[in-house]
């Protein structure tokens, strides 16, 4: 083990050197791609997800005393296998994009309300691609369609609800510590009063506090979060102008494909590589490849938006560091979204195909500045600014 650790550590250090050269080799075109990842951030994540992760922080307080029929908390329970109260993470998710369903889960973990093995099942059930990005960047700016941007949302829901169920109930057959829970039911009551107490015991909500709070976590996760876009926006560049993904796709292109096929069908995986890394390059990526037919256009994207990619993956993990939530469990979670969503896309166009008209609206560029991102710089400076208030409040309690 010792031996393993320093390998990776002596790996470590001499890779630095080589990317640091691999970065100044190609600046321009690196230093081109985190510029436009981010003016995405600023003008599409950040203003999409503030506004969610303050009302997620603010409601977690008050989620244990919501009433709720007793019809459906149960169609609740069983169809996802998880205490009713999870519905405002699961409907949360789908309106607002990932990882805003990371990040109340985690406020649900640090209130008593859910606990690891929960957290960890419910990541891959509420966390899903912005409608907002979903319809008007890749349907109205891409495609230059809103139908078709909401032919790919609803595909993205329903494709994650069919995940929701299957990896409820996979995840709970699978866990050895919920077999353990059911042969010991002294256990599983046990737990139940531990976790009640907690939840009766919580401080009494002083919004005053609350809501500065709120905001300056906001601001903080907000800014976390475009480090994560624009660090694999840069790797995915890189990995593409160094061939690494050129080169994986040829290998399956020859061995899948055949030689005669192979060099469309590696090209085809070249870009599903990178949209599997980042999706927004990865949906530009398939949408100008040459030749490929929009069924597989929309399966892939469709595919790649179900995955969320690697960068939404790191963003995830890293909002549920010490809660103990195993990354195997989103991971197949996301991956089974992703299978199920590409096929979903290609039954449905299958079964009720439709024509998509292109209207003449032009793509927004991503370079011009806009006077929405003086706004979004102000507001996340004005957010961080309240930490110090907070501190005095907590220091006059």
């Amino acid at each position: 083990m010792k031996n393993k650790r320093f390998n990776i550590k002596s790996i470590m250090i001499y890779a630095f050197p080589f990317f640091g050269f691999i970065l100044c080799l190609f600046s321009k075109e690196t230093s081109a791609v985190a510029k436009n990842a981010i003016y995405l951030c600023l003008d599409i994540v950040i203003p999409s997800l503030f506004p969610f992760f303050v009302l997620s922080r603010i409601i977690v307080p008050y989620i244990s005393d919501f009433p709720c029929p007793k019809f459906l908390k149960s169609i609740i329970e069983k169809f996802f296998c998880l205490p009713y109260y999870s519905i405002f993470i699961i409907l949360l998710g789908f309106i607002s994009g990932y990882p805003n369903g990371a990040k109340m889960a985690r406020d649900m973990f640090d209130h008593g309300l859910l606990d690891s093995r929960q957290a960890a099942k419910i990541l891959p059930m509420a966390n899903y691609c912005s409608p907002l990005f979903i319809i008007g960047t890749i349907g109205s700016g891409l495609f230059k369609s809103v139908r078709l941007g909401v032919f790919l949302l609803l595909i993205h829901w329903i494709s994650g609800l069919i995940t929701a169920f299957i990896i409820g109930k996979i995840a709970d057959y699978s866990d050895s510590s919920m077999k353990e829970e059911r042969n010991h039911n002294t256990r599983n009551s046990n737990k139940e009063a531990s976790r009640v107490f907690m939840k009766n015991n919580i401080q009494p909500v002083n919004l005053l506090t609350l809501l500065p709070a709120s905001i300056e976590d906001a601001a903080i996760l907000c800014i976390k979060v475009s480090g994560y876009i624009v660090f694999f926006a840069v790797i995915s560049e890189l990995l593409s102008l160094l061939g690494v993904f050129s080169l994986i796709s040829g290998l399956f292109g020859i061995l899948i494909a055949g030689s005669s096929q192979a060099a469309g069908f590696s090209e085809f995986i070249a870009v599903l590589l990178k949209g599997f890394m980042e999706i927004t390059s990865g949906a530009q990526a398939i949408y100008s490849l040459n030749g490929l037919q929009l069924n597989i256009q929309l399966a892939a994207i469709s595919t790649i938006f179900g995955f969320a990619g690697f960068s939404v993956h790191t963003q995830i993990m890293g909002i549920m560091k010490g809660a103990k939530s195993r990354y195997r469990i989103f991971f197949l979670g996301k991956l089974l979204h992703g299978i199920i969503a590409g096929a979903t896309t290609l039954l449905a166009i299958y079964i009720m195909p439709m024509a998509v008209q292109t209207s003449g609206m032009e793509n927004i560029s991503s370079v011009d500045l806009l006077w929405i991102r003086p706004m979004v710089i102000g507001v996340l400076l004005v957010s961080l600014v309240i930490a110090p208030y907070r501190t005095i409040l907590n220091e006059k309690k």
